[in-house]
């Protein structure tokens, strides 16, 4: 009778196994390691690309802002020469505009009319005076509404005044609004062209 001792080869096909056991696991390992490392590249390189958009756009940033600041100051320029400006151009009305108004008013005086106060507060004008008679009053009141430096021109009381040995004289009260600068007049529109001698316009 012939004996095989079979243990041996039970043994070998054990080993084998484990064998394999271990190759798999190392692979697995290995496999798990690659796509860790794959992931921690990855998000390492994206760290560094999210980095320097940070640090481009925080120049963008800067660069904007000292933009900004320079247009503030330049807004503030033009607003300090505008201020400039308007202070100039009010001088120059304060300084022409009383001399014309003053024209204006002595040539809307009658002949039969003389004023005896002229008082002016904040733009309003208060005016008295004597006259003749009534139609001098009146046409002071229409000489003043025409000139373009007295607005809403109003009579505001006529009273008779006695004279001892004189006639009898014609007391005032005119009140108006007074532009130191008028505006300017409208702009007139120009009219068709005369005809020709021959019919034609020109």
């Amino acid at each position: 009778m012939i004996r095989i001792n079979l243990l041996s080869v039970r043994q070998i096909k054990a080993d084998i196994g484990r064998l394999h056991e271990l190759v798999i696991a190392g692979i697995s390992l290995g496999l798990a390691v690659a796509l860790m490392i794959i992931v921690q590249v990855y998000q390492t390189i994206r760290i560094y690309a999210l980095e320097k958009e940070q640090e481009s756009l925080s120049q963008e940033i800067e660069r904007l802002n000292a933009q900004s600041k320079l247009v503030q100051d330049l807004e503030q320029k033009v607003k300090a020469l505008k201020d400039k400006l308007n202070v100039i151009d009010d001088l120059s009305k304060k300084k022409v505009g009383p001399v014309r108004v003053m024209e204006s008013l002595s040539l809307a005086i009658p002949q039969r009319l003389w004023l005896t106060e002229f008082r002016e507060s904040g733009g309003s004008l208060t005016l008295n005076g004597m006259a003749l008679d009534n139609q001098s009053i009146a046409d002071f009141h229409r000489a003043l509404a025409a000139s373009p430096y007295f607005r809403d021109v109003d009579l505001v009381e006529t009273s008779h005044v006695e004279q001892q040995g004189g006639a009898p004289l014609k007391k005032f009260t005119l009140r108006s609004r007074l532009l130191y600068q008028p505006p300017p007049p409208p702009a007139q529109k120009a009219g068709p062209a005369p005809p020709t001698k021959d019919g034609g316009k020109r």
